[in-house]
């Protein structure tokens, strides 16, 4: 990796970041263990299990909700962590198992309260957000995936995801298009599966060309557009040249690696193409938070593509 690439986000992280994105940066960068990360993932984890204070930064609920705890889901993921008894996990499952903000088929994508905190227009709630047809399968599918991974086989919650995960892909099977926040959903629900060997009475070979032609199509191949707007990247859905979808996206990939390169500021952080409107002042800071995660991101993927495997 390019040493100056490298020293200006290792200074970025030291002096600006969250202790979240710094703890990922230990891990991922000088070699600590995924404790460290999952103790810092505590501070936002409440008592019910579920998270909130901000762990995703574009909305500041400290209520527990599906969607922040999807966040925490997804940090522990890319630790490749697999102990299922630490007290983190153990409390998400709990908030899982309690079915709060869980309709018969989906967990709520929005919760009423995030109207009470400072939050980006689309985590704003809005009667009818609970219908699987308004919010799909974000983040429903992901957690079905981390459910098969860590509960125990048998229990209610198992057997719950294995319900979640059949009625997911079937409904996946069936779309004619996939939004991409839920399309990354299916894909940590299917890698969840093959992982696990669950049988859930659905084609997994069908499943993943399925999958594989969506990621294709959501591809913002429109490279001119990427410095400005909020676009999908190869990084969504390749992190090493190991990875599925390589084959095919070589090119494009190889693009991005020299597009972050090219567009790292001189303090080490990449542009945040995104922003609120109506919280001027929170804003700012929200966007200060999303640096710091953009940079580890970032790093992690040119460092794995470089060497051409994952961690």
């Amino acid at each position: 990796m390019n040493q100056q690439l490298y020293e200006r986000a290792k200074r970025f992280i030291l002096q600006r970041a969250r202790p979240i994105d710094h703890a990922k940066w230990r891990f991922h960068f000088e070699g600590a263990s995924p404790e460290v990360v999952l103790d810092v993932l505590s501070q936002y984890q409440n008592g019910d299990g579920g998270f909130g204070y901000g762990l995703e930064p574009d909305f500041w609920n400290p209520a527990s909700s599906p969607i922040q705890t999807w966040a925490a889901t997804e940090a522990i993921r890319s630790l490749g962590y697999e102990n299922g008894k630490h007290p983190v996990v153990v409390g998400i499952l709990k908030f899982l198992e309690s079915r709060v903000h869980f309709h018969g088929h989906t967990w709520d994508r929005t919760i009423a309260s995030n109207n009470d905190h400072p939050r980006a227009p689309w985590w704003t709630h809005r009667s009818g957000d609970h219908d699987p047809r308004e919010g799909g399968y974000n983040p429903t599918a992901s957690l079905a995936g981390f459910a098969l991974q860590f509960s125990p086989a048998g229990s209610k919650l198992y057997e719950l995801a294995v319900q979640i995960a059949a009625e997911a892909l079937r409904a996946l099977l069936d779309a004619a298009s996939v939004e991409v926040h839920e399309l990354s959903c299916f894909l940590t629900l299917l890698d969840s599966l093959l992982k696990t060997g669950t049988d859930v009475k659905v084609d997994l070979a069908s499943v993943e060309k399925k999958i594989g032609s969506l990621v294709n199509a959501s591809l913002t191949r429109d490279t001119g557009r990427w410095k400005t707007e909020y676009v999908c990247r190869p990084s969504r859905f390749i992190r090493t040249r190991t990875d599925r979808f390589f084959p095919g996206n070589q090119e494009i990939t190889e693009f991005e690696c020299q597009f972050l390169r090219e567009t790292q500021r001189d303090d080490g952080s990449w542009p945040v193409t995104w922003n609120w409107a109506e919280f001027p002042q929170e804003w700012p800071v929200a966007r200060e938070w999303w640096k710091s995660a953009i940079v580890v991101e970032n790093l992690v993927f040119l460092r794995n593509m470089e060497k051409g495997t994952g961690n």
